[in-house]
């Protein structure tokens, strides 16, 4: 019964890195939950000055599931949007979530819920590092 047996492996997907691009870009992670990933997103990417270049719609952190939003911004515009968008879903939804702020992908900065969109803004420009070409993100 050769003809059930594969005639050849098939080669796996070389794995994508993905990585920052704009110097000067400030950069920092956002966590939510998985149900918005796509309306999130859009809305972080709405203005154009901000750039989601890794982002998972489910992902395990000690066993919860968030979206997860790896972004590169050269302004802040994109928090007005993404706070519209929140309050509009929360709004629609029996439930309330939260965006939370990452730096270097694992140290919490702190929970957007409480902040207007202006201290947000401040709270990103204050502690989101600047990527440069040739570091490692």
């Amino acid at each position: 019964m050769s003809f059930l047996r594969r005639s050849r492996t098939s080669t796996p997907d070389p794995p994508k890195r993905t990585r920052p691009s704009t110097p000067g870009a400030m950069l920092l992670t956002l966590r939510s939950v998985p149900r918005h990933y796509d309306v999130l997103k859009d809305a972080i990417e709405s203005t154009g000055d901000a750039r989601v270049y890794f982002g998972e719609a489910l992902a395990y952190i000690r066993g919860k599931g968030i979206a997860l939003f790896r972004i590169e911004a050269t302004g802040t515009d994109f928090v007005d949007a993404l706070y519209e968008t929140w309050r509009e879903l929360e709004w629609q939804e029996a439930f309330r979530f939260d965006v939370t702020f990452y730096v270097h992908n694992t140290e919490y900065v702190d929970n957007l819920r409480g902040y207007s969109p202006e201290e947000a803004k401040e709270l990103i420009r204050k502690h989101s590092p600047i990527f440069e070409p040739g570091e490692s993100s």
